[in-house]
């Protein structure tokens, strides 16, 4: 690790900081600062989330009644068997069945993660390895299937999609929640890159480039995810891997997830962006008629919401 980190040094130091590197790491150094540090998205992040990893998943279960209203108008999970997709280890299924008894199964293409999961909640909670294209699931044996900031990560979002459809009974609902592109946390480096919209600005390797020197400034103190779990040191430099970044998020915005939708056989039942709820800045709520104005919904948006059916003649 120390070799990575000296290494990773040396390789910044050799390479020529271009024009929009200088200004990204000079306005990300203002917001760690006072006074601006008040209004870094990390500092406000609710929760303290990126302190522990128990904070991280706290705020995330945090929002479960919110989830729980936004889906309960089209469908209820009693009884049925639901599907989560991009479950991680399980806390939002685990948290859905403190309120509704249902068959759960959770799904994601991450084997670690689902370890941990069955260690918590396999008891409770069938876990299930998709890869990017498939979910090893039988035809037509779930009636409801959902995912949480989850459609920004697939790399091949038709084909999973599809699978989706395949797996649902005829007449079943996919509930699809996630945060667009060109929103103001897009580029998921809220936790290290201070201000919002950064990648409207700069490109994805300038924010790279900024974030692998932040992380490495003396007393940085990485998110928790970012820390080893047994040691407490940080892991090697995660910014220097470009291509794990062009893996994580697949840039969709909200005119490319229509398009995808048109490509596939489901009815859309719903389909709403949600603007700002002001819960981390107050004055952001004042802008939450901005997400339904054309153009600019795509960046003034706090997520969408997208009810699919499957036909119950299928």
């Amino acid at each position: 690790m120390q070799a990575q980190t000296e290494n990773s040094h040396i390789l910044r130091l050799e390479r020529d900081w271009g024009v929009a590197e200088k200004l990204c790491l000079g306005v990300s150094k203002l917001f760690l600062k006072p006074p601006l540090s008040r209004l870094s998205l990390r500092n406000r992040a609710l929760g303290r989330r990126f302190e522990t990893n128990e904070n991280y998943i706290s705020d995330r279960i945090s929002n479960i009644e919110d989830y729980r209203k936004l889906f309960s108008g089209y469908c209820s999970f009693e009884g049925k068997v639901v599907a989560e997709l991009g479950c991680s280890t399980g806390y939002l299924l685990a948290s859905f069945l403190e309120y509704e008894h249902f068959d759960p199964i959770g799904i994601d293409i991450d084997p670690a993660a689902l370890d941990q999961g069955r260690k918590l909640h396999g008891g409770t909670i069938r876990f299930i390895q998709s890869t990017r294209t498939s979910i090893p699931l039988p035809d037509e044996s779930a009636d409801v299937f959902y995912c949480i900031d989850t459609v920004e990560h697939l790399k091949r979002p038709r084909e999973i999609m599809m699978e989706c459809y395949r797996v649902l009974r005829p007449g079943g609902i996919f509930l699809i929640h996630f945060h667009p592109w060109l929103g103001p946390y897009g580029a998921h480096l809220e936790d290290i890159i201070p201000f919002p919209w950064p990648h409207v600005v700069f490109s994805m390797d300038t924010l790279l480039n900024v974030a692998a020197d932040l992380y490495e400034l003396e007393g940085y103190r990485p998110a928790c995810y970012w820390l080893d779990p047994n040691s407490g040191e940080r892991r090697p430099n995660p910014y220097l891997d470009h291509a794990r970044w062009v893996e994580f998020l697949n840039r969709m915005t909200i005119a490319e997830f229509k398009r995808l939708l048109r490509s596939l056989p489901f009815t859309v039942v719903h389909f709403s962006r949600m603007g700002f709820g002001g819960k981390a800045f107050r004055l952001a709520r004042f802008m939450r008629g901005l997400a339904q104005v054309p153009l600019l919904d795509e960046f003034f948006l706090r997520a969408v919401l997208c009810v699919l059916k499957k036909p119950a003649a299928a």
